[in-house]
């Protein structure tokens, strides 16, 4: 198998789960948030929605600079039905820009920085997994133990949750 296939499974896999846990995330509770520093549940959601988003920019541009974009704050969707097309969409984005690219292509060197702060050069590959992929994990995380402390049940994602069973023995 060639990286490109393993990096495909594994983003349908995490986007499958993400998809799971979005689902779970209430419209009634949006507003919500565990802590005055913290993002509210809408803006979490949000931000876990769409932050594939930083995987199109690996694909698509030769590097990131921070200091050329706009300060933003995840901003929260009106609806769960939004929250969902939103991160739907993001996934296609993603998979087309993905299957338009080669092993080559994967392998050539991203950049993100600050300016002249260089924050991380690796491979594309390196990068989506690191910058995308992985950080999407972190924040999904996050917002399962929002839905812990609003006591809404939680899936099983990588093996049993308190709540029920592991997705894949359902």
């Amino acid at each position: 198998m060639n990286t490109k296939t393993g990096l495909v499974q594994d983003l349908e896999r995490e986007f499958g789960l993400t998809s799971l846990t979005l689902q779970r995330v209430p419209e009634d509770h949006f507003s919500w948030k565990p802590h005055e520093k913290s993002y509210t549940l809408g803006e979490l959601a949000h931000h876990v929605a769409t932050l594939p988003r930083i995987m199109l920019f690996v694909l698509q541009e030769p590097e990131l600079d921070f200091s050329k974009l706009p300060p933003r704050r995840p901003q929260p969707v009106a609806t769960q039905q939004a929250l969902i097309a939103a991160a739907k969409d993001m996934h296609e984005q993603v998979f087309q820009s993905l299957h338009a690219a080669d092993e080559t292509y994967l392998q050539q060197s991203w950049t993100l920085r600050n300016g002249d702060v260089i924050i991380l050069q690796a491979n594309r590959m390196q990068a989506i997994r690191w910058l995308g992929l992985h950080h999407m994990i972190h924040h999904r995380a996050e917002l399962i133990i929002y839905l812990r402390l609003l006591n809404i049940s939680v899936p099983g994602l990588y093996g049993p949750s308190a709540d029920e069973p592991p997705v894949w023995m359902k």
